[in-house]
């Protein structure tokens, strides 16, 4: 498969545009001046009173003809040189903003492309790179952000294990209870990874952006979680006060929010400790 063929760049091409558009004005500037000269030139004068009525009539032809191709060898070459020198300075923001292109990095999404006033179509090209700058620093910065929280959350469960298991290990008098108990332990901390890889999953999906946004009632939902986790309230107080309060968004990620939210709470509680869970709606 052969390669297509490289195309000019675009300040040839304008450069080139530049001097057509010169040559061929030259052209038609150098056709209306030099007719009246070779119709002045190909005009012979009539013979003088007593001389002999044989005098031959000259033609300038060949000097304007030189004369003007001299005259468009310049045009060409003045219109080049300045095409090119225009097409460089007007393409100028073009190569700031190459340049600046080249050096983003994910480390490094910060900086902005800083384009003179006067060119107003690059300077909304620079800016409209600069909100996609934004939004992919903000990007990046979440996912290095949710890596840092998985990686912390999960480490201390992990840890607890290993040495949970080690211990179990290392004690020649061992019994039937303490591996019993040792392997209640470890569901206890498998249940709580588990409820750790959902948050961080939900966590995850929040960073994305929401597709589905309708209108629902916070408290509904709220008064549906809590009653889902009655039995993980025993031996706690749980104090309600879910007054209607219209949201827009995407339910299952509010849910999922509240859920989080009443499992940290009723989990990390003291016991006869008290909950206070309230919805209300935002001041006016």
């Amino acid at each position: 498969m052969t390669e297509p063929a490289a195309r000019p760049r675009l300040r040839t091409r304008l450069a080139l545009l530049h001097a057509g558009l010169a040559f061929a004005c030259g052209v038609l500037l150098l056709a209306f001046v030099d007719l009246p000269l070779l119709t002045a030139g190909n005009t012979a004068p009539g013979p003088a009173a007593g001389q002999p009525a044989n005098a031959q009539a000259s033609s300038n032809l060949p000097e304007v003809l030189r004369y003007s191709a001299l005259a468009l060898i310049v045009i060409a070459a003045v219109s080049i040189a300045v095409g090119w020198l225009i097409a460089g300075r007007a393409l100028r923001p073009l190569r700031v903003i190459t340049t600046s292109a080249r050096t983003m990095s994910a480390d490094d999404l910060t900086g902005r492309l800083r384009v003179p006033a006067a060119y107003r179509e690059f300077t909304e090209l620079a800016d409209t790179l600069d909100g996609l700058r934004q939004r992919l620093h903000e990007s990046f910065s979440a996912q290095r952000q949710f890596i840092a929280n998985a990686s912390h959350e999960l480490r201390t469960p992990l840890t607890v294990q290993r040495t949970l298991l080690q211990l179990t290990l290392a004690d020649p008098d061992a019994t039937a209870d303490t591996l019993r108990s040792a392997c209640t332990e470890m569901l206890a901390l498998g249940q709580q990874q588990e409820h750790l890889i959902e948050a961080l999953l939900t966590l995850a999906s929040g960073y994305q952006p929401i597709e589905r946004r309708e209108r629902f009632d916070l408290a509904d939902l709220t008064r549906k979680v809590v009653l889902d986790h009655r039995a993980q309230a025993l031996g706690l107080r749980v104090d309600t006060a879910l007054n209607p309060t219209e949201v827009t968004g995407d339910p299952r990620l509010v849910a999922s929010l509240v859920t989080n939210l009443v499992d940290n709470a009723l989990r990390h509680n003291n016991l006869g400790g008290t909950v206070e869970i309230a919805t209300a709606p935002p001041a006016a």
